[in-house]
């Protein structure tokens, strides 16, 4: 018997304080120790404290100390703590405190009883078990051990149904009085039933153990529902503020508007009801008020409602609230609802592509479909599927969107040709055909074959061309003819708006015109080529506005200029051909500054984007930068012999698209190349014959234009699309 009790002791002895536990607390490791104990070992981490278990080490986070009044008791340990309690302590008789002291314990009824108690005890429970408790054996205090809970509605029955109904046992007292129409367990079956359940947890968890695998996907799934559970609760909470504020604010905007209702209708009674006063006071201010009392009258508007009158129309009837119904409906439905979703197994997830070419600036498609470790289709969340793509820098618009039916839809544009390789994963896992390596071809640059009437009036005539330029609305568009020397300018319809200079070196005449820019919707920048000259031209009145620049190599002086660009700023930006310079005006023809360009090339035509200068020279695009003090630096060289693809051979025109890339025509390959602005090289066009392409242009639709010196006259281009 002492060994028996002492096992017991040792079941709830608390490992910290090493005495029988009080009130045992269940940790989230299960294992137990005293309340006392918890909060006493608990330390302050942070803003939370933590008691960290010595039996496993493992953390339970308590907030406030006064936190562990919340974890579980151990419902065992308590049973076993309370029948030591009763052993080892002081019986008292559960009928009456003042009676004798406690000698015998009825082991039914649960309850100790003195001498006299136990005889009357006796006579109307002849069937009970009653035990001497100085004669208590291992099987009596197992019997205590053992046994049930009385019913919590009646204390003196036991327990002996279980109302599935209700999800609580009950006595047959409350069987008879509350839940006869419901539909009863037998206590025995219950306990079988969830014993049964217990074991199947239990083997479960042991197979879980001896599999390392399947314990790491449930633990990694039951984090998953842990993150997932504090998203969608900022969630939830996020969408409740937001609509008990628009709630908040719809009701004070109606309480505004009924108290203006009713302020009105106050300040009407007033004067209704104080008629005469109120017509004696106002003809008395009327007839004494000063100025500045006037002026204060007009200025408080409270005080001036004080006199205003203003009548109801005869028939208006009142006001009245009409609730919205609809809204009062829908609030009945709630702010949404949670649903679970099947977790995608990523081997049996897999990638597919809707065309198998890519091109550089073509969107690609991929669709990805999901499917669970049964092959069942499924639709996790967005924030579980992780796409990256390598290089990064060489992508833009990357975009996820579910389409249904287990798959999601990835869209994205390669900048340049290259390889990507895209790794997909689900749940952090990389899925069954991830990574996918793809080839990125050039992009296509093709010849615009459809007819229009702007693209026949401009190669209509000579077809000498050594400048095209439109505005900035995409009203005008100029080309430089320089075998008529003349500049003629059309709308986008085609219509012919002016013509404008003859050969000769007069003040509206030119000599071999180049390179074209307008300087806003009207004004249009010419280079006069062989006149060594600038001209800008009012092309609305066809009236010289002004010119400058003569023959010469000091500031302000050129020597054969080309290209010509006028940047945000509205200056003026001049190739200074045979000079090797750029040089720099304002709108008036001030001159700024100027730069050179490396290696002594001669400049063709000039861009300037973000700061930076584009220079079309030699055999390549410089890119140059110009600091405050007009000091110069080189910060790249496009198309140069180290481009595989790409290499340019004599640039002329140059331009930027709408997507912020370099164009650049070559006239001794006869193309059009594309670049990215830090040089990457993207595609170009593939022409078979020679049309010497000199300048580009790029409308607001994004195709191009190009003009050429020979019979090829003006060619509109655009990107390839594969359908």
């Amino acid at each position: 018997m002492e060994l028996f009790l002492e096992d017991l002791k040792l079941q709830v002895q608390c490992s910290l304080c090493n005495e029988t536990m009080v009130e045992p607390k269940l940790l989230q490791c299960f294992h137990t120790f005293c309340k006392t104990c918890i909060k006493t070992n608990a330390q302050l981490d942070g803003q939370v404290n933590i008691f960290k278990c010595p039996q496993c080490d493992s953390s339970t986070e308590l907030k406030e100390l006064n936190d562990v009044e919340d974890l579980e008791i151990s419902p065992i340990h308590l049973r076993i703590v309370q029948v030591l309690s009763f052993v080892e302590n002081q019986k008292v008789c559960s009928v009456s405190a003042s009676h004798s002291d406690a000698l015998w314990q009825c082991l039914d009824c649960d309850r100790s009883l003195c001498d006299e108690c136990r005889r009357y005890h006796t006579e109307f429970t002849k069937d009970h078990k009653v035990v001497s408790l100085s004669e208590m054996t291992k099987e009596d205090i197992e019997v205590m051990l053992n046994k049930e809970s009385p019913c919590k509605t009646h204390a003196d029955q036991d327990v002996k149904l279980f109302c599935q109904d209700c999800d609580e046992l009950i006595c047959l007292l409350c069987f008879f009085n509350h839940h006869h129409n419901h539909k009863m367990t037998p206590l025995k079956e219950f306990i079988t039933a969830n014993k049964d359940l217990l074991s199947k947890n239990l083997q479960e968890i042991e197979k879980m153990d001896t599999d390392q695998k399947e314990k790491e996907q449930q633990e990694q799934i039951a984090l998953e529902i842990k993150r997932h559970g504090d998203k969608a609760e900022k969630q939830v909470k996020k969408l409740t503020k937001k609509l008990v504020e628009r709630l908040n604010d719809n009701e004070n905007k109606l309480l505004n508007k009924i108290r203006k209702s009713k302020t009105k209708a106050d300040r009407n009674l007033r004067i209704i009801r104080h008629t005469p006063a109120a017509q004696e006071y106002i003809k008395y201010f009327i007839q004494n008020g000063t100025a500045s009392e006037i002026i204060d009258l007009r200025s408080d508007a409270e005080c001036l409602k004080t006199f205003t009158y203003d009548a109801f129309e005869k028939d208006f009837g009142g006001i009245k609230f009409q609730p919205n119904e609809q809204l009062c409906e829908q609030v009945d439905t709630g702010v949404g609802r949670m649903r679970s979703f099947k977790r995608a197994d990523p081997n049996k997830s897999s990638i597919t592509v809707e065309e198998q070419k890519f091109e550089a600036m073509k969107k690609v498609t991929l669709k990805v479909t999901f499917q669970t470790y049964k092959g069942e289709l499924c639709d996790p969340p967005l924030d579980d599927v992780t796409i990256h793509i390598t290089p990064e820098d060489n992508v833009k618009e990357r975009e996820k969107q579910v389409i249904g039916d287990g798959q999601i839809k990835v869209t994205f544009a390669p900048l340049v040709p290259g390889r990507l390789t895209a790794e997909f994963q689900v749940h952090g896992n990389p899925i069954s055909n991830s990574p996918l390596v793809m080839d990125v071809k050039p992009q296509h640059i093709k010849k615009v074959i459809e007819f229009s009437n702007l693209k026949n009036a401009l190669n209509t005539g000579s077809k000498e061309f050594t400048g095209i330029a439109v505005n900035i609305p995409n009203t005008k568009i100029a080309v430089a003819d320089c075998e008529e020397h003349c500049v003629r300018v059309f709308n986008m319809d085609g219509d012919l708006l002016l013509s404008y200079g003859s050969e000769g070196s007069g003040l509206e005449q030119l000599k071999n015109p180049q390179g074209l820019a307008f300087l806003d919707e009207t004004d249009l920048v010419i280079a006069d080529y062989n006149n060594n000259r600038i001209c800008i031209v009012d092309t609305t009145s066809g009236r010289l506005v002004r010119t400058f620049g003569c023959q010469g190599n000091m500031d302000g002086q050129f020597k054969e200029p080309v290209g010509v660009h006028v940047d945000d700023d509205s200056n003026i930006i001049v190739c200074d051909h045979d000079n090797h310079r750029v040089q720099v005006f304002t709108k008036n023809g001030c001159y700024l500054y100027q730069f050179t360009i490396p290696g002594e090339d001669k400049p063709y035509d000039v861009v300037k984007h973000n700061g930076l200068f584009y220079v079309s020279a030699g055999s390549v695009v410089h890119v140059i930068e110009v600091n405050d003090n007009q000091s110069q630096t080189t910060v790249n060289t496009i198309g140069g012999e180290d481009y595989t693809n790409g290499q340019l051979h004599s640039p002329t025109g140059l331009a930027i698209d709408n997507d912020n890339n370099l164009l650049v025509g070559d006239c001794e390959s006869n193309q059009v190349y594309k670049f990215t602005l830090d040089g990457s090289y993207v595609g170009k066009t593939k022409f078979n014959y020679s049309p010497c392409f000199i300048h580009v242009a790029v409308l607001n639709d994004g195709q191009i234009i190009c003009d050429t010196y020979g019979r090829e006259g003006v060619h509109f281009l655009s990107f390839e699309h594969v359908v």
